[in-house]
């Protein structure tokens, strides 16, 4: 948002960032205020937004007596709420192809957490064994679905899993998941390789969703959406 703020024609330059990146539905809201001038109205709610929102979900957890969670990929929502929470053991799976699951153990290594790396089709059974409850971040939410990094809707289907994407992630217009690059996995004459970063977990899967100053479940998403009308009304 800095850049866009100090940027000629911040509208462009906030469209070329959504084509690179369609998943990440804050990049949608982002082009909308920089097409209408409203840019530094969002930036200020951003930055007061990620205390807001780790407050919120630490306190869900410690209402929840959670002492142990699962999580994937590397999520700044996820990890701050974690420094703030009672939570003392985390479950994390490596989120192939990219290994951003690595660098959030290393990160919540240094903060102090309990850290078991898995293997990222291990997951799912691993937190299910270890009574974990599941906790991602979001790149998009819709009406109906979440967004994240591929490997959250088994770990939805195995475990109590909460979401935490704020405001700005929610999103409703139509998007793509793209397929990546197959040579970032392998390369194999006569198979048909598909790697997408991304998978689809339905709303009515997940136990909550967590969003700046409060916390709904599934059924409630409306309230969220009309929160975040009034935000950018």
């Amino acid at each position: 948002m800095g850049i866009l703020a100090r940027s000629n024609d911040p509208c462009s330059d906030a469209n070329r960032l959504l084509t690179a990146h369609p998943e990440m539905s804050i990049l949608g809201h982002l082009r909308d205020s920089a097409c209408s001038g409203s840019l530094n109205r969002l930036k200020s709610f951003y930055t007061k937004s990620k205390v807001e929102l780790a407050k919120t979900c630490a306190n869900l957890l410690s209402d929840m007596n959670i002492e142990k969670i699962a999580t994937l990929s590397r999520s700044s929502a996820v990890i701050n709420c974690l420094k703030r929470s009672s939570v003392s053991k985390v479950i994390i799976s490596e989120s192939r192809p990219g290994l951003e699951g690595i660098e959030t153990a290393k990160i919540l290594r240094e903060e102090g957490f309990s850290i078991t790396l898995v293997i990222d089709a291990l997951l799912p059974w691993y937190a299910k064994r270890s009574g974990a409850i599941g906790l991602v971040g979001a790149d998009r939410v819709t009406p109906k679905y979440l967004v994240n990094k591929a490997g959250t809707y088994p770990l939805a289907l195995s475990v109590s899993t909460i979401t935490v994407p704020g405001l700005l992630k929610l999103y409703s217009e139509t998007y793509v998941i793209k397929e990546r690059e197959p040579g970032e996995v392998a390369e194999l004459e006569g198979v048909n390789l598909v790697n997408m970063y991304f998978d689809e977990t339905p709303l009515d899967v997940l136990k909550s969703i967590v969003f700046e100053g409060f916390s709904i479940t599934p059924k409630e998403i409306d309230k969220a959406f009309k929160r975040l009308d009034k935000l950018l009304d």
